[in-house]
């Protein structure tokens, strides 16, 4: 699973991989909803919403950043 593998070496870079989890969550719960998916060979993306997200991160089409910490 290609998809997987990205995400691991995107999990292994990052600062926090809470924050990886939390973004990936919250895209995984945008595809259930109805949002497109940027992966068009997935099919029917809403009900493996998880592996499109996967392929979506892993793939770099989607990002996120990581706020300091305001304390």
């Amino acid at each position: 699973m290609k998809s997987f593998e990205g995400v691991e070496t995107l999990a292994s870079a990052s600062t926090n991989q809470y924050k990886l989890a939390l973004a990936m969550a919250k895209r995984v719960r945008a595809l259930r909803d109805g949002a497109p998916c940027l992966v068009p060979e997935l099919e029917n993306p809403q009900q493996n919403a998880v592996k499109a997200a996967m392929a979506e991160f892993a793939k770099g089409l989607i990002s996120y950043t990581v706020a300091d910490d305001q304390h």
